[in-house]
């Protein structure tokens, strides 16, 4: 049976801001403010997106090492950057055969943390690997014991904001009445940084 194993739990978002080693993310959703929160804690951090206008944008955050997952070979560079130790942390967005070959570079007795599916499909390790290579997999449950968490987490996101250690990427904005195209741009995986509405 596969299965994606992890338990609720907070503990990687406490510990991320002690992370001093190697931390990779896939920013397609939420990422560019955890790249944030983690580069300014100290933390070395690799971005990971698709195409060069996204990799740009992660660049700007002040990201480490910008890699294209969708280029061959990039689990390769992965391990370059990393002096072949694999990534701390893993934040695995895309799901799919990306977050499998993400978590084959997560380093021996690193954390994978399971939070998307923009593929479509989630990741899926089986149990008896991830504890053959010490890896704890945080799987997407860990996204239901959030929300006794979400005002608190917000009121630190808005501080860092108003402070300006944080910043809103917004990408684009499109009128109302053009809502379709839109949501064209996000299913279409073209979108950078948040797509807002005008009214």
């Amino acid at each position: 049976m596969r299965a994606t194993p992890g338990a609720a739990s907070g503990r990687l978002t406490a510990r991320a801001r002690h992370v001093r080693a190697r931390l990779a993310q896939q920013p397609e959703r939420a990422g560019a403010v955890a790249a944030e929160f983690v580069v300014g804690a100290g933390a070395r951090v690799m971005g990971m997106a698709r195409g060069e206008r996204k990799l740009d944008l992660i660049r700007g955050l002040g990201v480490e090492a910008a890699v294209d997952y969708t280029a061959p070979g990039w689990t390769e560079q992965v391990r370059r950057v990393t002096g072949g130790a694999g990534v701390d942390v893993v934040f695995d967005g895309v799901g799919g055969e990306i977050g499998r070959a993400a978590f084959e570079v997560t380093a021996w007795h690193g954390r994978f943390s399971v939070h998307g599916a923009s593929s479509g499909q989630l990741t899926e390790i089986e149990p008896a690997e991830a504890q053959r290579r010490g890896v704890e997999v945080i799987g997407i449950e860990q996204l239901y014991g959030f929300r006794a968490r979400m005002r608190p987490w917000a009121e630190q996101v808005m501080a860092q904001a108003v402070a300006g250690r944080v910043r809103p990427v917004i990408g684009q904005t499109f009128p109302l009445e053009q809502a379709a195209d839109a949501h064209a741009a996000i299913e279409s995986r073209s979108a950078l940084g948040k797509t807002l509405l005008l009214i």
